[in-house]
This record gives C-alpha cells, sequence and structure tokens, in this order.
C-alpha cells in the first residue's frame, strides 16, 4: 500500500513532493551521490556536504596510514526504510552487513585509487571499483544522509498532517561536526512497527539509462579515443569496402575494439584513466548536462494520460468545492501545495509548511527550495540577479481582496540569504491594477519580488495543460510567470 493510500491524501505522486512508496515492497529507484552533488538546490547541496564530509573523512585516515579506522568506518546497512532499491518482491532483499561493507571498502583499497587520488570523492567509487554499483552505493549514500532524510520526513507529515511517533531510535547516520556514526531518538513515521523514511522524488534515479554509470563512461569517451586510435593506426580491426563509386569506406566495430582491451571493465577504466584524465572529466561534465530529476511518469513507470487528465480536473473541480473564510483556510492551504507541487516540479522541491524564521518571530506559510536548472525559476537569480535560494509561498483565504497588509507581510519575509520571491496565493481580485502596482512599487523599492496569483490563474494554466497532454511540458507555466513579472517590473 501507498502512503498516500495509508494515510488517505487523497493525492497522487504528481501532487506530492515525496516518492510515494508502497512501504510492503521496493520500488526500483535509488540515491546516486553524483547526481546529489550537482543539484543547486539547499537540501541537496546540504546533504551532499554532509556525504562528502564522510568520504574525506575516510580518505585522511587512510592517508594517515589508520587503514584499519577507515575501513572501521566505512560501514553501512540496507536502509529498509526508504523501500528502495532493486528487490522484486517486499523490502527485506539481500542484506548487506558490516563483513559485506568490510568486503568492499577492500574493494576500494584493492583498486589503488585512494593512493594516488584516482578516487577522491563518494561520487567516484561507482565508476572505478569492482563489485560496488547503483543498488551498494546507494545504500551508503542513505545511511550517510540518513538524518537529513529523518528531517525531510518530519516536514512532509507536518505539510499533510500524518503522525509521527515520540522519542523513536534511529539507524547511524554520519555526523558533519564530530566526524562520527552517531543516533539518536526522534519523531519517526511509523508504519506497522516499521520506521519509514520519506525521500525527495527529485533526487531518486532509476538503473536503466542512467548516464553516470562505468559503461556510459567506456562505451561513449574511452572507447571513442581508442576507435580513433585503431583507426590512426591502422591495425587489424579497421575494415574496408569498396562502394559502387570506386572510393573504399574505412569502418570499425566498436564492440571489437571494447573486446580487445576489455574496455568495460574497471580495471582498463582505472588505468586508461590514470594515462587519460581529460577524458574522464569531458564524461563528468556531459553528465551535468544530461542528468536531470525524474518525471512523475519515470517514477511511475506510467506514461499514460488518463492519471494526468484525473489529476488536472480533480485540482480545478476543487477550487469550486473551497469556500473562503476561515473554516476552509487549512483546505485551500493544501490544495495550494498540490497546485504548486504539480506545477512547478522539479523547479521548486521540499516544501516546509509554516517555517520558522528571525528565531520564531515570524512564520511562512510555505517556503520551498528553487531547485531549478532551467527556466523561469532558474533565471530569477542568473539572469535577473534576485536572489532566490527558496521560494515562498502565501496562502489567503479571504473574501476579501488582498491589500498592503498581506503584501507587507510576505516583503517582510525577504531577505538576500533566503530570497526575495514569493507567491500571494488568494481566491480573487476585483481590482487587479492596483494590485499589480503595489507588488511593482516593493520591486522598485528592494528588488523584491511579490506574485500575485488568485484561483483563475491556477485554473488557467491547469486547463491549457489540459488541452495539450501530447508535450506535457511547462510553458503554460513559464509563460504565464514570465508575463505577470514582465507586469510587474515595467509598471
Amino acid at each position: 500500500m501507498k502512503i498516500s493510500e495509508y494515510f488517505k491524501l487523497n493525492r497522487k505522486q504528481n501532487e506530492l513532493d515525496f516518492v510515494d512508496i508502497d512501504f510492503n515492497n521496493d520500488m526500483p529507484l535509488f540515491l546516486d551521490p553524483y547526481f546529489l552533488s550537482i543539484r543547486e538546490d539547499r537540501w541537496s547541496q546540504e546533504a551532499n556536504a554532509t556525504l562528502q564530509s564522510f568520504f574525506q573523512y575516510i580518505l585522511t585516515l587512510f592517508k594517515n596510514g589508520k587503514v584499519a579506522d577507515a575501513q572501521h568506518n566505512f560501514k553501512f546497512t540496507e536502509p529498509y526504510e526508504t523501500c528502495l532499491g532493486l528487490s522484486r518482491e517486499g523490502v527485506k532483499g539481500k542484506s548487506l552487513g558490516e563483513a559485506d561493507a568490510t568486503k568492499l571498502f577492500q574493494h576500494i583499497i584493492d583498486s589503488g585509487g585512494l593512493e594516488d587520488g584516482l578516487i577522491s570523492s563518494v561520487n567516484e567509487i561507482k565508476i572505478f571499483v569492482d563489485n560496488i554499483s547503483h543498488d551498494k552505493i546507494s545504500d551508503l549514500c542513505t545511511n550517510v544522509i540518513r538524518k537529513h532524510l529523518i528531517e525531510y520526513t518530519k516536514n512532509q507529515c507536518e505539510l499533510y498532517g500524518i503522525p509521527l511517533q515520540q522519542q523513536v531510535a534511529t539507524k547511524e547516520y554520519w555526523n558533519p561536526v564530530t566526524l562520527e556514526w552517531t543516533s539518536s531518538y526522534e519523531e519517526m513515521l511509523v508504519i506497522e512497527d516499521e520506521p519509514i523514511l520519506l525521500v525527495p522524488k527529485s533526487i531518486v534515479c532509476r538503473k536503466k539509462g542512467f548516464y553516470y554509470d562505468s559503461a556510459q563512461y567506456a562505451r561513449h569517451f574511452v572507447l571513442n579515443f581508442l576507435v580513433s586510435e585503431e583507426l590512426r593506426l591502422n591495425t587489424n580491426l579497421v575494415k574496408r569496402r569498396k562502394l559502387q563509386n570506386g572510393k573504399t569506406k574505412v569502418s570499425i566495430v566498436k564492440e571489437d575494439v571494447a573486446k580487445k582491451y576489455n574496455a568495460y571493465s574497471k580495471n582498463y577504466l582505472r588505468r586508461f584513466t590514470r594515462q587519460h584524465p581529460e577524458y574522464f572529466d569531458r564524461f563528468k561534465a556531459s553528465a551535468e548536462q544530461k542528468l536531470s530529476s525524474l518525471t512523475n511518469e519515470e517514477i511511475l513507470e506510467d506514461h499514460g494520460n488518463d492519471l494526468y487528465l484525473d489529476i488536472i480536473n480533480r485540482l480545478i473541480h476543487e477550487f469550486t468545492e473551497i469556500n473562503t473564510g476561515t473554516r476552509d483556510a487549512d483546505k485551500f492551504h493544501n490544495h495550494i501545495i498540490a497546485c504548486m507541487n504539480f506545477l512547478f516540479y522539479p523547479s521548486l522541491t521540499n516544501p516546509v509548511k509554516e517555517q520558522e524564521i528571525h528565531q520564531g518571530r515570524k512564520r511562512i506559510d510555505l517556503a520551498y527550495n528553487n531547485a531549478a536548472q532551467e527556466g523561469y525559476f532558474y533565471n530569477l537569480q542568473s539572469v535577473k540577479d534576485i536572489p532566490s535560494a527558496y521560494i515562498f509561498v502565501e496562502c489567503k483565504n479571504y473574501t476579501k481582496d488582498v491589500a498592503n497588509p498581506e503584501l507587507d507581510q510576505l516583503n517582510g519575509r525577504f531577505s538576500p540569504n533566503r530570497g526575495k520571491v514569493g507567491f500571494m496565493v488568494f481566491r480573487n481580485c476585483k481590482n487587479e491594477e492596483i494590485l499589480i502596482q503595489r507588488c511593482a512599487d516593493y520591486y522598485k523599492d528592494n528588488k523584491n519580488l511579490i506574485l500575485p496569483m488568485k484561483d483563475e490563474d491556477f485554473i488557467h494554466i491547469l486547463s491549457q495543460l489540459k488541452d495539450d497532454t501530447l508535450y506535457r511540458d511547462n510553458s503554460p507555466q513559464e509563460q504565464f510567470l514570465g508575463e505577470l513579472t514582465q507586469k510587474i517590473i515595467l509598471a
């Protein structure tokens, strides 16, 4: 049973920020440290910093001759709490205990990559070390950043009113301050007596087609070089065929070259990279451009239109079912969360409800991490030079128009460190020109960008998506926000 079904959230994967796991069966998803390292949202950066802290500590111990201490700290077990992995059925897959972790550490030592700097971070282990693949490096990653996942789970449960159990003993996680494995007693999500960790859907990967992989490195970089060398040296692998026009076609079968050098083996990849490190640098740069968060359909392995259209129709209809006023304020707030998740993933991630700022003196209705790698939210910082690490959302289920007090409230949340962009979400507006002018005044004064959105705006965007399900891109959202921003800036 899925989390959304068990807690009767009435939300599908597209409307949730976390992976809607089936807690009785593993989902074939994993975490990859390289993908985590190239993400620019705050949550991913903090988790990656913990991961790098762990490995740099291991590396320091090794270089100082404390191999036994390094091996003692290189430990991890299969993290059943996430319900992610490659088990076909159930969540009790192949157990990875201390003995297995010790063997894996020995494989790392045997590779020689720690001594010569070939392996300088967690990211290279999967590429150059034998017997370590997606699932095992994912298990290591999850163990190390478990504390971040615990906090994320707490925030998501608060967002949806999911009850937590007090004083639950956690499994170990890496503490980057004390530089040691530690455990604690935390508020935890517990289902059928088993602790559960929710994982942001924006950071998970699938094995099929994942680009940061030793086979991809071998085929598209190492073998390309070897093929060109075979051609240059005119070896016996070069084939010639005379064409009808009299010209000779020269070719070579890439797999023949792979077989000659055993180029897919990690042993060869280590030797090649030591001689030609620039090719691995090119591979990493290429991977950074090719990797992105999975779509909701890729997570679910469902590319049909029925589910997609059903979600859009329900989101549109729910606006008509929510009354204005205090009584339905929470209902409106939760509906906006679903709409924001649906419309702005993967640019906006990790929503936190009523986040405290200024030592708790002020609260924000909702704060998202800005995880955009392109498009409107990416351009806020890179093109318009507007700080936007977090994107804030204030929801007002008023019968009247929002005015200066509500706008002042949101404006007071902004800072260069947290961000200076936020949505003011409300039900209706009698005088939109005045509202735009008020938002323009905040922008002119301090370059604070308040984006007003009403029911009609959400319904308009959702309707456009409904009419063009073939592409399923974010064009309607991008166009709306671009035009709205231009109105405010030019007003």
